[in-house]
């Protein structure tokens, strides 16, 4: 599926709700960012760099932002200052369970499946109304997938959301390949450590967390592609808007 966003409450077939699955995956807080200090991975790839890329913005249209083939905006800062930590705010999913810490100056909007399917949708929009990143909570759909080869850019534990089967789920930034000539896919969220397998024949990226209440789903909203190459998406994580996701998804806490 490369990187296209999968419509999430509308491709699973099994129990529960879709959770943007590769198949072959409240009140107001201020604080300081939980992921601060967090140390990357170091990259020793060789593959070409390239001058950071800018996303092209998503409509702001509701209908248009919402619908299975939108395209996020992940628009990259030019500015070489390091700002202070941003204000931060908290927000909760309805049941309650599951929380996280996002940028003051960012939206939450949350989003119901049809009649009948469990679980509710938050979606994440920067200042500007471009949606980021997809979180979805209280579904009991599972991955399948086939054979990838992997290369990991960036890991963390999230030591909030330990998972009901005393598992901790782990952040990654991964760039996956396929042997059929499919192409590089990017993948960025939560997952189960075997996600962050590298090297050939690796099983491919999922999104899907199990937790008390049904599972959590989480996945950042890039382009398609997502860069033009490697080397663009590590300097992306040189940005405040990478530091920022990580930051949210590390904050992530199941209560």
């Amino acid at each position: 599926m490369n990187s296209n966003r999968a419509r999430y409450f509308t491709t699973v077939t099994m129990a529960g709700f879709a959770a943007s699955l590769v198949l072959a995956g409240c009140g107001p807080q201020t604080g300081t960012d939980p992921a601060a200090g967090s140390p990357n991975v170091a990259i020793s790839d060789t593959t070409e760099s390239a001058p950071m890329p800018v996303f092209a913005p998503a409509s702001t249209a509701g209908a248009v932002a919402r619908a299975a083939s939108a395209v996020p905006a992940l628009v990259l800062s030019a500015s070489a200052a390091k700002p202070a930590a941003p204000a931060l705010k908290t927000f909760i999913f309805p049941d309650g369970h599951i929380s996280f810490a996002y940028p003051a100056t960012w939206t939450v909007r949350t989003v119901l499946p049809p009649a009948g399917v469990p679980g509710v949708e938050a979606i994440v929009a920067d200042g500007s109304g471009n949606d980021l990143l997809s979180l979805g909570n209280g579904g009991a759909a599972g991955c399948v997938g086939g054979p990838v080869s992997r290369r990991v850019f960036d890991q963390a534990a999230v030591p909030g959301m330990t998972a009901s089967d005393g598992r901790e789920p782990v952040f990654g930034f991964v760039v996956e390949s396929y042997g059929d000539g499919g192409g590089e896919a990017y993948f960025m969220g939560l997952s189960e450590p075997r996600s962050l397998e590298e090297g050939e024949g690796v099983s491919s990226w999922c999104n899907l967390v199990p937790t008390g209440n049904g599972g959590l789903s989480s996945r950042v909203l890039f382009n398609d592609p997502g860069f033009p190459n490697r080397g663009a998406a590590r300097a992306w994580m040189a940005t405040d808007q990478y530091a920022q996701l990580k930051a949210l998804l590390v904050s992530l806490t199941y209560a």
